[in-house]
């Protein structure tokens, strides 16, 4: 009997480890899935955390260096919010301005610049509207 409550124990000790484990790991790489305005309503909730942030490529704000992978835009959303965006890497093939993008990174308030270390192109909606008319 001394042994099957040693076992139980034993058990739960590492259960709750496990679980202690998992918990920390989910709130340490959770990123918050905003917009601009949102973003610029509350800054102090969101400066340095990892978040991601969707909305419109502004026109006339690009400036792109292909040669040294660098990009810079102005990002704005529905609220008519605006914020600085720094990226570089790869820029995706679909990235040109008035279309929508999502990036990930993290947010200065003071400079009000985002510094993607993500960024992604939504793709226009005229290309699945040719892959239906193909079926």
């Amino acid at each position: 009997m001394k042994k099957k409550k040693i076992v139980v124990v034993v058990g739960l000790i590492i259960l709750s480890a496990i679980i202690f484990i998992m918990v920390s790991g989910f709130k340490q790489n959770t990123i918050y899935y905003i917009e601009v305005h949102e973003l610029q309503q509350n800054p102090d909730k969101f400066t340095k955390k990892g978040i991601r942030i969707s909305g419109d490529v502004l026109d006339g704000s690009v400036k792109k260096d292909e040669i040294n992978k660098h990009l810079e835009f102005i990002m704005i959303d529905k609220t008519g919010a605006k914020m600085n965006v720094v990226y570089n890497g790869i820029i995706p093939d679909a990235f040109k301005e008035s279309i929508q993008v999502i990036v990930e990174g993290k947010y200065d308030k003071n400079t009000n610049t985002f510094a993607a270390n993500t960024l992604l192109a939504k793709c226009p909606s005229k290309y699945e509207a040719e892959v239906e008319k193909q079926k």
